[in-house]
């Protein structure tokens, strides 16, 4: 098999998902334009449902690999969680056709959605629940909280902000910019207690 015609099967079918849609989408049309036979995309996906969970798969590694280096570079755990907010809010903003494909087509996927076991994206939210715990050890945090709970709440918040803003015409405000007041409502709270 030809690693370079898969690569540009995945970077074909991020453009086509995120301009047709993933039900709309043509496997034929990604084929097009990887400029590859339409049979020679299913030698190396089984269907187009297949293509987008690769995509998903792959495309997490980078995302972990920054956000573990954006973390890295700060010391406490509270910037730890900003900065891990903030690179994700960095990558939606940068990335259109991307944030279309994950905060919205890959939901479209009945397979992703009642088979995928989230290696990846596990591995992306244990980045939060290793800060937490972390910032529990060294009293920054409440060691009431559990830390896989915090971690889904968390990209609960971040993930409907960012589909907000993706789905959003106007774009009325700097998605990287809101990374800070995100973390100060998740660890803080609004109270003025």
């Amino acid at each position: 098999m030809d690693a370079n015609k898969r690569t540009r099967l995945l970077k074909a079918a991020v453009k086509v998902f995120a301009r047709d849609g993933f039900f709309k989408a043509k496997v034929e049309e990604i084929a097009r334009m990887a400029n590859v036979a339409t049979g020679t995309t299913y030698l190396y996906f089984e269907n187009k449902d297949d293509l987008l969970i690769s995509i998903f798969e792959e495309e997490m590694v980078p995302i972990i690999e920054a956000s573990e280096k954006a973390v890295s570079e700060q010391k406490t755990a509270f910037d730890k969680i900003v900065a891990f907010i903030t690179n994700h809010l960095h990558m939606v903003q940068e990335s259109p056709d991307m944030a279309q494909l994950l905060e919205v087509e890959l939901r479209q996927s009945s397979k992703f959605i009642h088979t995928y076991s989230g290696t990846k994206f596990k591995e992306y939210l244990d980045i939060i629940a290793r800060i937490v715990a972390e910032g529990q050890k060294n009293g920054e945090f409440r060691s009431d909280i559990h830390p896989s709970i915090f971690k889904q709440m968390l990209f609960g918040a971040i993930d409907q902000i960012c589909l907000n803003w993706t789905l959003s015409k106007s774009k009325k405000y700097d998605l990287e910019k809101s990374g800070e007041q995100i973390a100060a409502i998740m660890l803080n709270g609004i109270s003025n207690r």
